[in-house]
């Protein structure tokens, strides 16, 4: 019996090259992209590990070769960014800031600054701010203060690019609750963290975080847009690139008149007030134990990027 098969077709023959070729195109993204996950995996593993320094000295790397800005805490930015994808009333190093309560782009009259760097995907950023809102609304009432703040996307989620889109409409069109906001997207983070449950994690979450601290409507239904469009992502670059140039290596990195502060040492809801006045610490009731915040190490980052799958995707270990 023959086996002898009917030669193909020259278009046959050119047909089974040009698939060959796809698998082949395909089999190498896939090779290439399992690198890149791997790669990754040991950064982040290996930050963890290492309070976040490995981590970040992966990035540094590749963006250290250029200098644009001074040392952390050494000053407030003198000029505006000014340019296109960021809000208009961002300084030079993709900062803002508040002086005299929580009216947008002031400063307090004498008063030293507070620099605080963070990032949206940070618990332990949500954990800073959930400790210390009210007292720093308190010393920005009181005017004893500038608080100078500082976004950055160090752990590479996409959360914070969701969230920084989300804050550069409110501080271009409702800077007056630009503070609140702030303090209400942290707030969702905190509720994926404690629950697990990342539902809020979202346009319509943040959405409805703006409306409760009284973001007009008009304003919070540009969300969409701005997030979808990714309208912010120079601010997002400016961000890293000012925290990168600056050598820091955690967040949050807070600075009290130039100085950097020891995270140990703030772990009370009075604390920043204590290190603002210049008063002593007092003691905290042994028998109230809930009232503390958890004692995470203080120098250690927030998680790092390979641990989490993106804060929309929703993986944020505690550290």
């Amino acid at each position: 019996m023959s086996t002898n098969q009917p030669r193909p077709s020259k278009a046959q023959r050119r047909e089974a090259a040009r698939l060959k070729a796809k698998e082949l195109r395909e089999a190498e993204a896939r090779r290439a992209r399992r690198n890149t996950i791997a790669r990754r995996s040991f950064i982040g593993g290996a930050g963890v590990a290492a309070a976040g320094g490995l981590g970040y000295l992966g990035y540094l790397a590749v963006n250290r070769n250029k200098k644009e800005f001074p040392a952390a805490g050494k000053g407030l930015a003198t000029k505006k960014a000014d340019q296109s994808g960021v809000p208009k009333q961002v300084l030079a190093d993709a900062s803002w800031t508040y002086g005299e309560g929580n009216k947008l782009d002031t400063i307090a009259a004498s008063a030293p600054v507070l620099d605080i760097y963070f990032d949206y995907s940070c618990s332990h950023c949500a954990q800073f701010e959930g400790t210390h809102t009210q007292e720093i609304n308190q010393l920005l009432s009181d005017k004893k203060i500038t608080l100078a703040l500082h976004p950055c996307k160090l752990l590479d989620q996409e959360w914070t690019s969701v969230v920084m889109n989300a804050m550069g409409v409110v501080l271009d069109e409702a800077p007056a609750q630009s503070l609140s906001f702030h303090g209400a997207a942290f707030e969702i983070f905190s509720q994926f963290i404690q629950t697990k449950n990342q539902s809020n994690m979202s346009v319509e979450g943040l959405v409805a975080a703006a409306n409760k601290v009284n973001v007009p409507a008009e304003v919070s239904a540009k969300f969409k847009a701005a997030i979808d469009s990714n309208k912010y992502k120079n601010w997002v670059a400016l961000g890293d690139k000012a925290f990168a140039d600056r050598g820091l290596q955690a967040t949050p990195s807070v600075f009290f008149k130039g100085e950097k502060v020891d995270l140990n040492k703030l772990q009370s809801s009075t604390a920043l007030t204590e290190l603002v006045t210049g008063t002593t610490p007092t003691a905290q009731p042994s028998q109230q134990p809930s009232q503390q915040p958890s004692q995470q190490p203080a120098e250690q980052p927030a998680e790092q990027p390979a641990e989490q799958q993106g804060a929309e995707e929703g993986t944020a270990e505690q550290g």
